[in-house]
């Protein structure tokens, strides 16, 4: 089941329910007037349209994809295009509002966390420590690699112009 609150009053606004799947470890991500979802362990990303009330329906959804979705890594969005990659490194681009997919690649290495977006760049990290930068753009473009001698679980983040890096042993600062 899929639910939105009022965060003011804690009161739920609306669910969509049946959405059956494994486990769900992906967090939603909300973009504009859609929602972007996995189910888990394989089941379909989901855009389902914001502003509904009560119980919604599938006619909410706005659009599904069933193949390849990502088990442990939340979608992210740049612009009009949504990016995903799965816990075995393929990320796949789509448009945001349709659900068309742009583009497919394989990254080396397993994935867990979800990949950082800024300045017009992703940012994913293995579990190895190795960070693929691609362009967030309508097709592949692998700008640079760089690798921790660490492994990496938790999705990076970025504050004050710097990246943080939490792995096994050290937190990073990735800074200009």
């Amino acid at each position: 089941q899929l639910d939105a609150y009022d965060p003011t009053s804690g009161r739920q606004l609306w669910h969509l329910p049946n959405l059956v799947g494994g486990r769900t470890v992906t967090g939603p991500t909300v973009e504009g007037d859609l929602v972007y979802t996995t189910i888990g362990m394989r089941g379909p990303l989901l855009a389902v349209r914001l502003g509904g009330s009560g119980e919604l329906n599938y006619r909410d959804v706005e659009w599904k994809y069933r193949t390849g979705t990502p088990d442990s890594v939340s979608p992210v969005v740049w612009g009009d295009l949504l990016f995903t990659v799965t816990d075995n490194g393929i990320v796949r681009c789509f448009d945001a509002r349709k659900g068309h997919l742009k583009w497919k690649q394989r990254l080396p290495g397993d994935y867990k966390a979800t990949p950082l977006v800024s300045e017009g760049r992703l940012f994913f990290l293995n579990t190895e420590g190795l960070c693929t930068v691609v362009s967030a753009s309508p097709r592949f473009d692998k700008l640079t690699e760089n690798k921790l001698d660490d492994q990496t679980i938790a999705s990076p983040v970025a504050s004050g112009g710097r990246i943080f890096i939490r792995g096994k042993k050290t937190l990073y600062c990735v800074g200009r």
